[in-house]
Order: C-alpha cells, then sequence, then structure tokens
C-alpha cells in the first residue's frame, strides 16, 4: 500500500463537530481529523442549529448537512483542499 491508498475501513465517520473555526470528524477507529471552516463556506456561514443537524451518509464515509446543501467525504478532509469558492480569512479581509 502506497501513501495515498487507503482502505475504506479508514474512512468511517463516527460523529461530527463544528465550531466556529474548525469541522472535526471523529472516525470509529479513533482518530480525529480536522479542517478550518472557511474551506466550506456554506457550513460557515450557517447557523449553530444548522450546523448541528449532520448526519452520517449511507456508506458510512461521509457527511450531510442537507438543509444547507452541503456535503463533505472524510477523503476530502484527508487529502485537504477547499470547496470551490473558499476564500482564506487572510484574504477576505483584503
Amino acid at each position: 500500500m502506497t501513501t495515498l491508498d487507503i482502505d475504506e475501513k479508514q474512512l468511517l465517520v463516527e460523529a461530527v463537530e463544528v465550531s466556529d473555526a474548525f469541522i472535526i470528524f471523529k472516525m470509529a477507529d479513533g482518530r480525529r481529523i480536522e479542517a478550518p471552516l472557511w474551506w466550506y463556506p456554506r457550513l460557515q456561514a450557517a447557523n449553530p442549529e444548522q450546523r448541528a443537524k449532520w448526519e452520517i451518509l449511507p456508506f458510512g464515509d461521509a457527511v450531510g448537512w442537507e438543509e444547507i446543501d452541503e456535503y463533505i467525504s472524510a477523503k476530502a478532509l484527508i487529502i485537504g483542499g477547499a470547496a470551490p469558492g473558499a476564500v482564506p480569512p487572510s484574504q477576505a479581509a483584503e
């Protein structure tokens, strides 16, 4: 297995936490994977109640917020990279 190969069992999401600055996936194997919340503008713009309405999608490797039309896979957090239209806070202030 190379470093780019990911076993599907390693992608099982158990829970999600969304703070004002980060999104955190708590994985079934005990890991925590986090990314800056600004990577996901729709989630960042959502209110706390909307952020709390997440559900793990059928294969267990992604999470959805249907009300705000946001869907994030564990693989996306592992690989890294912001959603289209995401602007780093340092550039947003300009």
